[in-house]
């Protein structure tokens, strides 16, 4: 009972501070705008997405609960449920499927099915000899070659090549003895004789938090084993647009220690300023005692070199919980009016 009472005396600190009427800001998910910008949800599900940007072919691929392709415009103009047997190779544009694969880059992307399955299950008769002629000269023809991991949930115990050769699709099973494999689950797969051919995607960056649109893939305090890896490392991300909390009040206790308050979540107004221009909405936000605010939002952008050919950025809200979100969770895109 004391130590209520003491949570409800440190609470009651704060009610004297003038409320933030609901109807001020809008939230993320009613697109908050101003007079030439809008931010638009072109995804709704609660974890890190994988945003990357395409210089070939200038346009974004958004990996999460489904893979979307957005364009140079920020408008959603395809979109695969990823499953099992449906993923997106790391850091490309194409989706592997178990019928044949999908190439972002299309206009209007589709299934192209395999033309060709070369040494699986039924024809694994390839010598390790053998498998470096019949391989290196398919690798000779192909213009496109990317690599996946084996996908053990659908009995795939090799890893496998994804080749366009001469206006379709082949897919050849790996003899991992004839050749040097280096798998980063992370990062995807490399085969040292036979490097990958595709124009590779770029992630974007929140300049003011240093963190990358990666996904799951474990960058927190940018991770040296991997950044050494990742060409993004050398590349200069100017501030396109900055994200700020305008105010915030402590509405609620989400945790305690001993009976004292010691993590609050409550409402927090934003805003992001692009040039001359603010929008401004409202979501909730965790303050832990000693820490910084939490919003649980990032602001993406593209590297430098590429900020001339899209004025799109990315807002993800991800939300730690649905305590912490009024049904905003997600990932918005900047586009224009």
């Amino acid at each position: 009972m004391f130590r209520s009472m003491i949570a409800g005396a440190i609470i009651a600190l704060w009610m004297g501070m003038p409320a933030i009427a609901a109807s001020d800001y809008p939230l993320l998910k009613d697109s908050p705008s101003s007079a030439h910008y809008t931010l638009v949800r072109v995804n709704d599900y609660w974890s890190p997405a994988s945003i990357t940007y395409s210089p070939a072919g200038n346009f974004f691929v958004l990996d999460s609960l489904k893979i979307s392709k957005i364009d140079a415009l920020g408008n959603k103009v395809f979109s695969l449920k990823n499953s099992e047997t449906t993923h997106l190779l790391p850091f490309t544009y194409y989706i592997a499927t178990s019928k044949g694969m999908y190439d972002l880059s299309r206009s209007r992307p589709k299934l192209e099915r395999f033309e060709q399955v070369v040494n699986d299950s039924k024809t694994r008769t390839l010598t390790n000899d053998s498998f470096n002629e019949i391989y290196g000269q398919a690798y000779a023809d192909a213009d496109i070659v990317v690599y996946d991991e084996p996908n053990y949930e659908e009995g795939i115990d090799k890893y496998r090549a994804y080749m366009w050769i001469k206006g379709g699709w082949v897919l050849f099973y790996l003899s991992d003895r004839a050749i040097t494999l280096d798998s980063d689950y992370d990062l995807g797969v490399a085969v040292q004789e036979y490097p990958a051919k595709y124009n590779r995607t770029l992630m974007l960056r929140d300049v003011q938090s240093k963190t990358y649109s990666a996904g799951n893939i474990d960058l927190a305090g940018e991770n040296p084993r991997l950044m050494a890896l990742l060409p993004e490392r050398k590349m200069r991300y100017p501030a396109r647009g900055k994200l700020k909390v305008m105010q915030f009040r402590k509405e609620r206790v989400d945790d305690t220690y001993r009976g004292v308050p010691v993590v609050f979540t409550g409402t927090a107004k934003h805003r992001l300023r692009i040039g001359n221009e603010d929008l401004f909405f409202r979501e909730i936000a965790l303050k832990a005692v000693r820490r910084k605010l939490d919003t649980q939002m990032h602001w993406y952008v593209v590297p430098a070199p590429y900020q001339d050919k899209t004025q799109v950025g990315f807002l993800e809200f991800v939300p730690i919980s649905n305590l912490t979100s009024e049904g905003s969770g997600g990932v918005y895109a900047l586009r224009r009016n």
